[in-house]
């Protein structure tokens, strides 16, 4: 059973609104439920006990400090994204990683299949303002990576697919953030990462990246790979 099966909400006027949402994601309604997604005034949010208040955020200025560290960065160096790049973020999770490629001038979809964590990316994307759409080029898919890949034509393939998996390691030293914390009390392990990189790699035009747990053995052998501290990204190129 999924830990979120509530819609809370901030006062009386948002009533209407949290119905929707309840109703879309057949939550129950809760106004003041202590684990629940938690509609406000300005956003909605993910209330955990024990966690403040948790949203995604894709406004430009919030990703300016993360641009500004350039080319240097693992994640930069492995998907390496630049204006006309597109990249498909199959593991979306709050949609980190995509708004750093993105910001460095890649379009970029990401997938989430999690309907509560689809609905806090949805909600962060109605955030954005034509200046963040701008500086931003970010896209959502609700559903299932697998499926979506195994849909596309030849001539829809993105140039780079990148996953970042969820997987029971992660709950240790390795899982330091709150909100990687929640999402995976969300989400769980992504149990069949190794069968959607195997796809991955047959649908994709440069390159498949997997971010990875240094001290964990590969997936699959990989052409490359860029070490980090803590995690590693591996480089899979198609035959």
């Amino acid at each position: 059973m999924s830990l979120i099966q509530y819609v809370g909400y901030e006062n009386d006027s948002l009533l209407g609104k949290a119905q929707l949402i309840a109703a879309d994601l057949n939550l129950q309604l809760q106004k003041k439920a202590s684990s629940c997604l938690f509609l406000t005034a300005e956003k909605l949010t993910l209330k955990i006990p024990e966690f403040s208040f948790l949203a995604a955020d894709f406004h430009a200025t919030t990703w300016k400090k993360r641009k500004s560290e350039g080319k240097k960065q693992g994640l930069v160096r492995a998907c390496k994204p630049s204006s006309g790049i597109k990249i498909l973020d199959a593991t979306a999770g709050w949609g980190r990683d995509a708004a750093i490629l993105a910001s460095m001038g890649a379009q970029v979809l990401m997938v989430e299949r999690n309907p509560v964590m689809g609905a806090l990316l949805t909600d962060a994307l109605t955030q954005q303002t034509d200046l963040d759409k701008a500086e931003l080029q970010l896209s959502l898919h609700l559903g299932s990576a697998h499926d979506y890949l195994a849909s596309l034509q030849p001539c829809d393939y993105p140039d780079v697919i990148y996953l970042d998996p969820m997987h029971p390691e992660r709950s240790k030293s390795a899982l330091v953030k709150k909100e990687m914390q929640a999402l995976q009390q969300i989400i769980g392990s992504d149990d069949d990462v190794l069968s959607l990189l195997k796809l991955a790699i047959s649908r994709v035009r440069l390159r498949v990246v997997v971010k990875w747990p240094q001290k964990l053995t590969a997936l699959l052998p990989s052409n490359a790979s860029i070490a980090g501290k803590t995690v590693r990204f591996d480089l899979y190129i198609p035959a």
